[in-house]
């Protein structure tokens, strides 16, 4: 029997309450799933002296399957001792099986009255902008930022008077190739036919269709690949807080954000570059 959380919509005091009885999962099994990740990806940070001493909005670049969230949560608690609830598309957590697992994992439905009562809490959370949409995008989009046109994180951060910490990852998105992308999935016969015969929503989004993916010698394991997590110089919005901001502001702010961020990745992969000799050749080649 899945514990059904309270509504996020119409009971957004009570699922809070809910949420914030989930910690960080210690139990043995996530442990050693940690550890062998841990070995696997070799995750390090760069730019911990960043790590600001009050709560933050954590804003990252999305790679493919969430991998990177999962990582990025784990260790970052796992060895820095910060906990972060990671902010998820709604839909998501809209299937029962899905939500019971991802709040276990301190995940949370990220609609707008949900985020401005964590930030009331003083809760650390982490937010990828791109959501969905940008953790299916083509390879030849890896490392870019997908935001679109979304501004309400910026909105609801500067209303709290905030410090957004920019976050970048670099290796997720090359953990796996894509064997059929998204696009032809969502065009297919096979899809549209299970659309029509009721067995996928008749109004499935196109960001939640993932490509079919190939990992390590073209098999379902991701690559072995070294992954690097920055973290940027955290941005203070203080001053704006109980201010309702021009869309001309929220506007740059955003880009200011964004900056940060493509910063970082720029330098991940130069530090990336740097130490690739570090990699035996066996990893090496598993990862090509």
């Amino acid at each position: 029997m899945v514990d059904r959380a309270p509504c996020p919509n119409t009971e957004p005091d009570a699922y809070v309450d809910y949420v914030s009885r989930f910690g960080m999962p210690v139990a043995p099994q996530v442990a050693a799933a940690a550890g062998l990740a841990r070995v696997w990806f070799k995750p390090r940070f760069v730019g911990l002296e960043n790590l600001p001493d009050k709560p933050a909005l954590f804003i990252a670049n999305h790679a493919f399957m969430a991998i990177d969230a999962a990582l990025f949560h784990l260790y970052l608690y796992y060895d820095h001792g910060r906990y972060v609830k990671g902010l998820g598309d709604k839909s998501l957590f809209a299937n029962p099986y899905y939500a019971s697992v991802a709040h276990a994992m301190g995940g949370v439905s990220g609609q707008a009255p949900i985020v401005e009562r964590l930030m009331d809490r003083g809760d650390d959370l982490l937010l990828y902008p791109g959501g969905a949409y940008e953790s299916i995008k083509p390879p030849e989009a890896r490392y870019q930022l997908q935001w679109k046109q979304r501004y309400g994180f910026v909105k609801l951060a500067a209303a709290a008077g905030y410090t957004v910490v920019p976050v970048a990852s670099v290796g997720p998105d090359e953990y796996y190739d894509h064997a059929v992308s998204s696009e032809t999935l969502m065009n297919s016969s096979l899809v549209k036919w299970l659309m029509q015969a009721k067995l996928l929503p008749s109004d499935l989004r196109a960001d939640l269709v993932p490509p079919i993916p190939t990992g390590m010698l073209g098999g379902p394991l991701p690559k072995p690949k070294s992954t690097y997590f920055a973290i940027g110089k955290p941005i203070s919005l203080a001053q704006y807080r109980g201010e309702s901001l021009s869309a001309q502001k929220l506007s740059s702010l955003r880009r200011k954000f964004a900056k940060a961020i493509e910063a970082e990745i720029s330098r991940l992969l130069l530090i990336r570059e740097q130490e690739r000799h570090q990699d035996s050749w066996i990893r090496r080649l598993l990862s090509a």
